[in-house]
């Protein structure tokens, strides 16, 4: 007589499971460092756009104006660089594992729409006479 391999908790398939996604780990040095790099960059155009304001207007020498213009524009982009890459990457994380955990959930919801009568199934057991087999009634109301 052979026996059958003891089933798997869902924890340990879950991690199981991630771990041949292949999901990197949120906190790596790569991303943080890009994370910072963002918000320094954003930080750093902001100032060089008030800096340039001032620059611009006290001169009457359009050369010095036009140096201003420069920087005050050279800020601003930086600005918008580094808004992106700090966007980009603090959504990064949790996205990563949203997607993670949606993938976990649409599998178990397969297991259990494909789950075969008379087998057991993890979810709880509904109440006999069930007709809709624990879907909500969608039906208006009785008036």
């Amino acid at each position: 007589m052979t026996s059958s391999p003891a089933p798997e908790a869902r924890a340990e398939r879950f991690v199981r499971e991630l771990a041949e996604l292949r999901i990197p780990d949120p906190a790596a040095a790569h991303a943080a460092l890009w994370l910072r790099l963002g918000g320094l960059l954003m930080a750093a155009g902001l100032v060089l756009g008030a800096l340039a304001f001032p620059l611009a207007h006290a001169t009457d020498n359009s050369l010095a104006q036009g140096d201003a213009l420069a920087l005050g524009l050279g800020g601003i982009a930086a600005a918008v660089v580094g808004g992106a890459l700090f966007l980009r990457y603090s959504l990064t994380g949790f996205l990563r594992f949203w997607l993670a955990r949606q993938s976990y959930d649409l599998d178990r919801l397969g297991e259990r729409l494909t789950a075969l009568p008379g087998t057991t199934a993890t979810t709880t057991p509904l109440p006999e006479g069930d007709p809709r087999n624990g879907v909500p009634r969608t039906d208006p109301a009785p008036r």
